[in-house]
Parts: structure tokens; C-alpha cells; sequence
């Protein structure tokens, strides 16, 4: 009976939330749009993102594995010598995914990224999309192919290192269940809550307390289909 109350009320506080956004459905699937209200939005541009050296030391989030490493060499890190393109480190990905078994390549692009001591780089100090926490947490809605999964698990909300010529990130793999905390969120990762909306979408809340002035990302994590990481980006005046 006490484990029915909970859920219902788990239920109730999603409706609830959801009931507050009054926003169509976005139209096309893999874009990111932020809520300029609780019933208007705006979507948000995509950027490309280069692999680079890592800047400072790899830390100890991004070590890898003996087994990886096996897995890593043998396969050769087919792609790594794409111009450093995203997509051809993909490639790679699928290729040590095969080669070796490991069977998640969601989780291989962090060892990829760990062990070459690698960022993603993005061209220019800003975004073409700015907004304020004048109205506090910060939402927003993505349409996927379905919302059937764990959003926590699909999406990573980064803040970027920038410079006066570009922005970049640490690509580094760790459980969902470590966003929020202080230590992923000194590495520049930004906890969230995700709920579904409507037929195949996700409506995502940043607390404005997690939130300073800078530079974000938005990157889909799903590589195993993709051709590419697409990333929505943001500016926080």
C-alpha cells in the first residue's frame, strides 16, 4: 500500500510539471529547444565538435582499463586519424565495439576520449544563443525517436572551458547516478531532472543553482546508430 501512495505521488508531481509547460510538441527529431516560457520556446543552434589534446593532466575519471586498452590496440582506434572528427572517431568506436566485445558504445567513446587524453573542441568563445536566469531553472524539451529510456542514461548538459578562440570539455564516461554531484559538476558536467513529454520527447530541468555565467553544451549520447554527436549550445549571461 505505502509502495502504490509513493508511486502515485511520483505520478501526480510529473503531471503536474508537465501540465505547467503548454508548449507544442517540436516538430523534428534531434533538435534542442529551450523554454523561453512556460509556453513559448526557441530552438537552440547545433555545433560540431573536434577532437584535441587534452589541455591538463587526464584525470583519474578518464583512466582506463587493461581489458580497454587490449580491446583499444587491437582494434587500432580505427577513425582517430579522421582530421579528428567526431564522426570518425565514431567510426572507431563501432570498429573496438566489434573487435572486442565490449558491447556498450555508448560507453566506448569515453575510453576513446580517456585514453588519447582528448577534448571536444568547439570553434569560437560563444554560442550563438544566449539567455539569463532571470526566471530560474532553465527547461528544456527534445524530441527523440521515442522517450522509452532513461534520459539521465541519453544526455550529458556540459560546461565548457572557453578561451578567446573556442570552448571545450573533457570527454569522460561515468554512471548517470554520479550527475549532480560535486565532483562530476567540478569536471563541468550539470545535473538534471528529465521527465517524458508528449508521444516521443523529454522535457529537462536545470536548477538555476547548478548554473553560473558561461559557455554549455547539450551532446546525445546514443552512438550506437549515430553517424555523429550532435550538440545543442547555449550561453548563460
Amino acid at each position: 500500500m505505502k509502495k502504490n501512495m509513493i508511486c502515485a505521488l511520483l505520478l501526480g508531481a510529473c503531471a503536474t510539471l508537465n501540465a505547467q509547460v503548454r508548449v507544442m510538441e517540436p516538430e523534428f527529431i534531434g533538435s534542442y529547444y529551450i523554454l523561453t516560457s512556460d509556453s513559448t520556446f526557441a530552438e537552440l543552434p547545433k555545433e560540431n565538435g573536434t577532437l584535441m589534446e587534452h589541455q591538463n593532466k587526464v584525470s583519474r575519471w578518464s583512466k582506463i582499463t587493461s581489458g580497454v586498452s587490449r580491446v583499444a590496440g587491437a582494434a587500432g582506434i580505427v577513425g582517430m586519424g579522421t582530421a579528428g572528427s567526431m564522426s570518425g572517431v565514431i567510426t572507431g568506436v563501432r570498429v573496438a565495439t566489434t573487435a572486442g566485445g565490449i558491447g556498450d558504445a555508448a560507453s566506448t567513446i569515453g575510453f576513446l576520449a580517456g585514453a588519447s587524453g582528448m577534448d571536444v573542441v568547439f570553434q569560437g568563445n560563444a554560442s550563438t544563443y544566449t539567455t539569463t536566469l532571470d526566471n530560474g531553472d532553465l527547461k528544456f524539451i527534445i524530441k527523440a525517436e521515442n522517450n522509452e529510456y532513461n534520459p539521465a542514461d541519453l544526455y550529458r548538459i556540459v560546461r565548457f572551458k572557453t578561451t578567446k578562440k573556442e570552448r571545450r570539455i573533457q570527454w569522460m564516461e561515468f554512471s548517470s547516478s554520479l550527475l549532480g554531484t560535486a565532483e562530476t559538476s567540478k569536471k563541468g558536467y550539470i545535473g538534471f531532472t528529465a521527465h517524458k513529454y508528449g508521444e516521443q520527447s523529454y522535457l529537462l530541468t536545470v536548477p538555476a543553482q547548478s548554473l553560473e555565467s558561461g559557455q554549455y553544451g547539450i551532446f546525445y549520447m546514443d552512438i550506437a546508430t549515430a553517424t555523429a554527436i550532435p550538440v545543442g549550445t547555449f550561453g548563460i549571461q
